[in-house]
């Protein structure tokens, strides 16, 4: 008798699913257009911050004056899309398909390209804000309280799976214990080393359900300088 392999069910985002529709000015800062399909839809002017884009597929569609804050794009089809006038700021795209996108007028703070071509693109009149990385990210050396730091959130297993601080296994899920750099260098551009490395202890004690974002620690990183300064007043 012959064993049939169960088919694998391809997943599928409906909820974060548009075609052909109007979305325009709306906030959509954390939904999760993780496997969504949207085609032809206009997002003009909404708000993007600390989503998550992966596998997505959002081909032909008006992200025009949106702005995109603290975002990963892992693996997003955004052919044909146009993103006129968008403000990109502390944004990764990694490995995404960029082809005939759009972006005349786009402002680009902080970004960084992980083997993602810009060459097919349109309206991108100059790289120099634009950090590229193809194939393994160039070596940066971080201070020794940050490294300790990093090794500390080894101990949740939140933060381990959630391919932020560390790298994961694409297929498993599981943390493959190779540091994140591009993701701590976006970190640095926004906070001092100090203000991460107290941030980074204060989420890998008390964070305590999944997430698959880099914005899930800016909370802890502001929370932690807070309680610094509070403690320093009281001191004084």
């Amino acid at each position: 008798m012959k064993k049939y392999r169960k088919k694998k069910v391809k997943k599928y985002n409906k909820f974060f699913s548009y075609k052909n529709t109007d979305r325009a000015k709306r906030n959509f800062s954390y939904k999760d257009f993780g496997y969504s399909e949207s085609y032809n839809t206009k997002f003009t002017g909404s708000l993007f911050y600390g989503n998550n884009f992966y596998r997505a597929t959002m081909k032909y569609c008006g992200f025009n004056g949106c702005t995109f804050r603290f975002i990963e794009f892992k693996s997003v089809n955004f052919k044909g899309s146009r993103f006129k006038g968008a403000i990109f700021e502390n944004v990764l795209f990694d490995n995404c398909k960029l082809e005939k996108a759009d972006f005349h007028g786009a402002v680009f703070r902080n970004v960084y390209c992980v083997n993602t071509g810009l060459k097919k693109t349109r309206g991108i009149s100059s790289l120099e804000k634009i950090v590229q990385f193809n194939g393994k990210v160039s070596e940066f050396d971080f201070g020794e309280k940050l490294i300790k730091a990093i090794l500390y959130c080894e101990k949740n297993k939140y933060i381990m799976k959630s391919d932020t601080i560390y790298k994961c296994n694409a297929k498993t899920g599981d943390a493959v214990k190779m540091i994140n750099r591009v993701n701590i260098i976006r970190l640095l551009d926004a906070y001092s080393e100090d203000e991460i490395v107290n941030g980074l202890h204060l989420a890998a004690d008390s964070i305590d359900k999944s997430f698959n974002s880099l914005s899930y620690f800016l909370p802890y990183i502001r929370k932690a300088q807070e309680n610094i300064e509070g403690s320093n007043k009281d001191e004084g």
